[in-house]
């Protein structure tokens, strides 16, 4: 072989060897699942209904004694505005000196809602289920900074119910994690009152729930189901892990989601605190690369349940869809 040629050929095969020597560097590092989590939450939040957010606008005066009605129902009483609000730093912030101040009134109390917008109704920190007639989001904004409480001021909120059959709920206030997810429910051991009001237009009365709340941001009308637990794992194929599915225990006579928890290196997903005897739907919802996946099946929960569960492939619409009416 001609010399020139022979010292071509070595320089291809030492950069193939240098190329290889780093491939399995990388493959040794390659996780093989890409997370798809965030596009997949961003999805489920166009199931809720538009009319489950409301927002109301002020500006630049002293806002009166006044009721919020949102149009999902839920009513937020205002009072002494002037002296309701601070910022992070917990100066008071009157309402008057707010050039531009929104108020954002949230309803969540569908379950297909609950699972959409990330919402388990489990008691935090120990987990127990809770079954809710409804949770609120009350954020205030002046300007873009959000604005808390004053220390010793609550908000007045009324929720719409079909039946107010359950008279023993009591309010619980949204528990954050790092992501600012609802990681569960704190109990103010308040009572929420059974309440009636007008509906506009009608001489008819909606039956509701009326809750004291000391902060803005998430509150629940809630009761605690007290039966015995055990906990009730899920285990998917290998190619769903927490990065890149969510799994939910949806109760069929009661409204109460449960989220069951993953890591990035496992299929199994656990709750640890699933009360016994109930009936309820697993729900698995998952992304990989550009396809959508649902599972579904239907079971009682029982003692140490380990549960295989496939999901099937799905249009984006129609894992929406299903949402929708869940």
């Amino acid at each position: 072989m001609h010399p020139k040629k022979t010292y071509q050929l070595f320089v291809v095969l030492s950069t193939l060897a240098v190329a290889m020597g780093g491939c399995r560097k990388d493959v040794q590092e390659f996780i093989p699942y890409v997370p798809t989590l965030e596009n997949l939450s961003q999805l489920l939040l166009q199931a809720p209904d538009p009319s489950t957010q409301t927002v109301f606008q002020f500006g630049g005066s002293v806002i009166p004694d006044t009721v919020l009605t949102a149009a999902s129902g839920v009513r937020v009483f205002l009072a002494d505005t002037e002296n309701l609000f601070a910022d992070d730093s917990g100066t008071p912030v009157p309402c008057s000196t707010c050039a531009s101040l929104k108020i954002e009134v949230t309803t969540v109390q569908r379950k297909g809602d609950f699972v959409s917008r990330k919402l388990p109704t489990s008691r935090h920190p120990d987990s127990k289920m809770l079954e809710s007639a409804g949770a609120v989001l009350v954020r205030v904004l002046c300007g873009n900074k959000e604005l808390q409480l004053l220390p010793n001021r609550y908000l007045k909120v009324q929720i719409p119910v079909n039946s107010t059959n359950q008279p023993d709920m009591t309010v619980f206030t949204g528990v954050l994690d790092a992501g600012k997810n609802v990681a569960g429910w704190s109990d103010t051991n308040e009572p929420a009152f059974l309440a009636k009001w007008p509906l506009p237009g009608s001489g008819a009365l909606q039956d509701g729930y009326e809750l004291i709340v000391p902060q803005t941001g998430w509150s629940n009308c809630a009761r605690p189901l007290t039966e015995q637990s055990s906990p009730f794992c899920v285990t998917l194929p290998s190619q769903f892990t927490a990065l890149n599915a969510r799994v939910y225990l949806v109760f069929k006579n009661n409204n109460a989601v449960a989220e069951l928890t993953g890591n990035d290196a496992s299929s199994e997903f656990c709750f640890p605190e699933a009360p016994l005897g109930y009936p309820v739907t697993v729900i698995v919802v998952g992304k990989t690369g550009g396809q959508y996946w649902l599972a579904n099946p239907f079971t009682e929960i029982g003692t140490n349940v380990q549960m295989p569960v496939t999901p099937l492939p799905l249009q984006e619409q129609d894992l929406i869809n299903f949402l929708k009416n869940l």
